[in-house]
């Protein structure tokens, strides 16, 4: 799906980007991010990245079985929505 880069006023364009090119900075990021209880916070991991939540929470559910996190990290946390975007299998 086309991602909109600015508005559709004729001014903005469509680019063609593939998720996964997300997926290497959110893995660094998760290395770089405070772990709490074998977990890590969305909010952490947006600061950390300075990616915005939508997208990681998009590249998260859509590449959670090639992520590659580190041993100890047990699960992702929407701190502000209360919930586990993800989880270790």
């Amino acid at each position: 799906m086309p991602i909109n880069y600015g508005t559709d006023t004729g001014k903005g364009y469509y680019k063609e980007e593939d998720l996964s090119i997300f997926l290497k900075a959110i893995e660094s990021s998760i290395i770089k991010a405070p772990v709490k209880d074998n977990r890590i916070l969305l909010s952490d991991l947006w600061v950390v990245s300075s990616l915005p939540k939508d997208l990681i929470i998009e590249v998260l559910e859509k590449y959670e079985e090639n992520l590659t996190v580190p041993e100890d990290i047990e699960e992702i946390y929407d701190d502000r929505n209360n919930k586990i975007i993800w989880k270790k299998k």
